[in-house]
């Protein structure tokens, strides 16, 4: 009995299960996965507002209004204000309430509801989404995508894989420069 319950121990603690290989691609591969990239036709939840809230102060950034309500940004479209994510290069004095703490690879950033920002000289400054990070759920306005057989998420040009504690952002697409 105590033979099995040793050579069980010694099996248990001896898996590789834990173990994830670090992978680097070649520009060449990058583009191959890319262009794999395909929307699932299912509806996207676009969050829309009538009205904004009394207390609601406009960011202008790169002429563009922002109105930051609970932690997410809209513009103005048609008479509703939609859901939008903020340009990278925004600063902000203060983070949302719902921010949180990330460290990846030494860097930390705080985020919410899909931005990341990066603090700098007192001010935090939206940045692109680090690879590597590690978040524990994503907004409702993820849209579900078929990444080269496998089906992931995407939100603000990231890439996001359902990982055991959360979602991973195993890329950043670039963004499509606007005609």
């Amino acid at each position: 009995m105590r033979l099995a319950l040793l050579l069980f121990s010694f099996l248990a603690l001896g898996t590789t299960d834990y173990v994830e290989a670090q992978v680097r691609r070649t520009p060449e591969e990058r583009r191959t996965v890319r262009r794999k990239v395909r929307r699932h036709n299912r509806r996207v939840v676009r969050r829309t507002l009538r009205r904004l809230p009394a207390n609601t102060r406009p960011l202008v950034f790169r002429n563009v209004t922002y109105y930051p309500v609970g932690g997410m940004y809209f513009v103005k479209r048609r008479g509703v204000y939609v859901r939008s994510f903020p340009a990278r290069g925004l600063r902000l004095r203060a983070l949302p309430v719902a921010a949180v703490r990330i460290v990846v690879r030494g860097i930390p950033y705080q985020y919410a509801d899909g931005v990341f920002y990066l603090e700098k000289q007192g001010e935090y400054e939206v940045t692109a989404p680090p690879v590597g990070a590690v978040v524990n759920e994503l907004p409702e306005d993820a849209e579900e995508i078929d990444f080269d057989g496998v089906t992931m998420h995407e939100l603000n040009q990231a890439v996001y894989k359902e990982v055991e504690n959360g979602y991973e952002i195993i890329e950043v697409l670039e963004e499509e420069p606007e005609e």
